[in-house]
């Protein structure tokens, strides 16, 4: 439970103790707070950082002049040649927990629109998009 040190002020003023007190109180409690506060933050350590990948489907093996992919984050420094089996892993943790078989992950275009995140979490990723995003490639020339 967490008390505003402003409302623990009124209720010690309102019990009629002494003001020097009260604010000696205050300071002790806030000097507190910030305490735990910086120890919440060091018991977290550094924010872990992501990076993107995109899945392109592309079932002839050409790259064509437009191809339909999904956009992935997983964090920074894993081996992005992992990231399909890691997403197939998930959908299969996902398939074998349903109580249900209604929504069965049998293709990747299944498993970007239904995976839960919970399953993608447990791997160390995140899906961004769930419906399949237009890719388009270009020469590299200027415009």
């Amino acid at each position: 439970m967490k008390v505003d040190i402003e409302n623990v002020e009124a209720i010690l003023l309102e019990r009629k103790i002494d003001p020097p007190k009260v604010q000696e109180i205050i300071k002790d409690l806030a000097k507190a707070a910030e305490e735990e506060k910086e120890e919440r933050k060091a018991e977290a350590g550094p924010k872990a950082k992501w990076e993107y990948l995109i899945v392109l489907d592309d079932p002839e093996g050409k790259i064509k002049d437009e191809v339909v992919g999904w956009v992935i984050q997983q964090r920074e420094g894993q081996d992005s040649g992992l990231a399909l089996s890691k997403l197939a892993d998930a959908a299969k943790s996902q398939n074998d927990s349903a109580k249900r078989k209604k929504n069965v992950i049998k293709c990747f275009a299944d498993l970007f629109e239904n995976i839960k995140s919970k399953f993608t979490k447990e791997k160390g990723m995140h899906v961004k998009t769930k419906e399949p995003v237009r890719v388009f490639t270009i020469n590299g020339k200027t415009l």
